[in-house]
């Protein structure tokens, strides 16, 4: 495992705001893919075509949660600097206002 790997999944479990209670999130893309499917959620691929200009960096890390009656996605994001940060998206609508 590279340096910049194993930096990129300790900075992950670091940054990944732990505000959900246990069970609500699914990093786990075998378990939400079909909840992303089944709800009608913006797929991880069109997430990311999405946010081009619309995020402060790439998308490192997506994980699924449930917050309040709907669904979120949870990003972890890589600057142009290689800074981490956290970003929180609704699910269906990602980028609306």
């Amino acid at each position: 495992m590279s340096n910049l790997a194993a930096l990129a999944i300790i900075a992950t479990a670091v940054l990944v705001p732990a505000s959900a209670e246990a069970g609500s999130c699914y990093a786990d893309w075998s378990v939400a893919a079909p909840i992303v499917s089944r709800e009608g959620l913006v797929s991880v691929e069109r997430l990311a075509r999405l946010g081009e200009g619309k995020l402060p960096g790439d998308i490192v890390k997506t994980t699924l949660c449930e917050e309040g009656s709907g669904f979120v996605y949870r990003l972890v994001l890589r600057d142009l600097h290689g800074k981490l940060s956290n970003k929180t998206v609704n699910a269906r609508n990602p980028f609306d206002k």
